[in-house]
């Protein structure tokens, strides 16, 4: 008997499963109608409690031995760990990650393999995204959430630019990695680090050992870090594909039911993961070995961006509260990071109450003209 030949697809769909059950439908829909067939998807279980597993299986007989579940014996509880699990298993010679509850536009898989493919780069960064309902959360028994036809309709979608400074055409950025970080430093880095923008070669993320870190949450940043720092060929591209669809449940949001010390912790020791994740990377690559002030300098640039998200989480509490339970969070070891982070906490004081004094006298010039008129 002739042993048939393993099949390589050339896209891997890599999608982590947590009690999904009400969206995966929907999401495995959108894979169906691709354009492009030659991929296959690998769904990470992360030990669902709903019917998520038989969900998913139901779908098995639709994609003809392209969808593959895997299901983990334990629940991890971090979505980059579980997506490692993925890229793990996944044979296709590129990655796209897919969330459980978000959706591809149906050309998604051919207009991102066929820029990788063209331009033989080890990334593909996309700078814009759809969110659903100009990004309005929605209860999880909304029947809009789950009705295809709706989430698949143009006229609800709204683009969401990811960054300041967008292409209009595929463009490459430099290979020399000194040009490449000051044109980063030269950008805001809002949304520098999303899984769901990227798409990878997957020989390049293996034979490099790029994988999500043991991290909670902003698992993302230190994963894309790596990949952009050490890729040769990183392709920026104008194409819109992902389609968000946005949910008052989703883990993102978690804080607004839990409490402000837990929250703290949550993001602070996530912060504390990142930087040390950053750090190792760093030291990885000759040219931050190299370059003590391009160091700092990412260090910076990305923790005063994760700085200016929480703001408004704690803008209602006082300083002396903060203060206390931020201290919580901090060891001898944690010095490091303790003193960047008060230090960068005090610079962007001194750089509100420069804001507030100069609106201010803007405020009284204004009074004063309106005067003499």
């Amino acid at each position: 008997m002739i042993k048939k030949a393993k099949r390589f697809p050339l896209v891997s769909v890599i999608i982590p499963m947590y009690n999904s059950a009400k969206f995966i439908p929907q999401t495995l829909e959108s894979l169906l109608y691709q354009t492009m067939k030659d991929f296959e998807v690998v769904i990470v279980d992360d030990c669902s409690t709903d019917n998520s597993v038989e969900v998913v299986e139901s779908f098995m007989e639709k994609f003809d031995g392209r969808l593959h579940l895997i299901k983990l014996p334990r629940n991890i509880k971090k979505p980059g760990l579980v997506r490692n699990v993925g890229i793990k298993s996944a044979c296709g010679k590129y990655i796209a990650f897919l969330d459980s509850d978000d959706l591809f536009t149906k050309t998604a898989l051919e207009e991102l393999s066929g820029l990788a493919e063209e331009y033989q780069a080890d990334v593909v960064r996309l700078q814009k995204n759809f969110n659903l309902w100009e990004g309005k959360m929605r209860s999880i028994d909304d029947p809009i959430m789950t009705n295809f036809a709706e989430l698949i309709n143009p006229k609800n979608f709204t683009l969401i630019p990811r960054m300041d400074k967008l292409v209009d055409k595929p463009t490459l950025e430099p290979e020399d990695i000194t040009e490449r970080v000051r044109e980063w430093f030269n950008s805001e880095p809002t949304e520098f680090w999303a899984t769901c923008l990227l798409f990878w070669r997957r020989k390049f993320l293996v034979d490099n050992k790029i994988f999500f870190s043991d991290i909670y949450t902003c698992e993302d940043a230190p994963f894309t870090f790596e990949g952009l720092c050490l890729a040769n060929r990183v392709l920026n591209a104008p194409n819109c594909i992902y389609i968000i669809r946005p949910r008052k449940d989703s883990i993102s949001r978690d804080w607004q039911s839990i409490t402000l010390k837990f929250h703290i912790h949550k993001r602070l020791s996530s912060m504390k993961r990142v930087f040390e994740e950053f750090d190792r990377i760093m030291k990885r690559i000759p040219f931050f070995e190299d370059h003590n002030d391009y160091r700092y300098s990412m260090f910076n640039w990305f923790l005063s961006y994760r700085l200016s998200l929480l703001k408004n989480t704690y803008k209602s509490y006082s300083a002396y509260e903060l203060n206390e339970l931020v201290k919580c969070e901090f060891h001898s070891d944690d010095a490091l990071f303790g003193a960047y982070l008060i230090s960068q906490a005090c610079l962007q004081m001194l750089k509100n109450d420069e804001l507030d004094k100069k609106l201010k006298s803007l405020d009284k010039k204004i009074r004063d003209l309106l005067e003499d008129v």
